[in-house]
């Protein structure tokens, strides 16, 4: 019993993080690009950007989330902050990014 739990939540885990952040992110950024409705490209990038968030601490997952929740919010909020969404795309990214990279330079 105790081996299907360990199995079964890690996957969990992943459809959770795939189905609510790395499809928002995707979106978001094949949007920039005029390919929101390439649903291949959606999933393929909502794919990748779950692996790197469940790759990472507990604290880079909820800089995404907040990151994200950032850049859905309504234009109003976001002239009102003097925020820009295409910035703040660029902060997620680089979050998701940057470790990962670094990793790779170091080895």
């Amino acid at each position: 019993m105790e081996r299907q739990r360990q199995l079964i939540q890690p996957l969990v885990y992943y459809a959770v993080v795939f189905i609510t952040l790395g499809e928002a992110i995707a979106n978001e950024i094949l949007a920039r690009f005029g390919l929101e409705n390439n649903y291949i490209f959606a999933f393929a990038i909502a794919f990748v950007v779950a692996g790197l968030l469940l790759s990472k601490n507990v604290i880079f997952l909820a800089l995404v989330l907040l990151g994200v929740f950032a850049i859905n919010l309504p234009d109003a909020k976001l002239v009102r902050y003097s925020l820009y969404r295409d910035v703040l795309l660029a902060l997620v990214c680089a979050t998701l990014l940057v470790p990962s990279v670094y990793q790779l330079i170091v080895r």
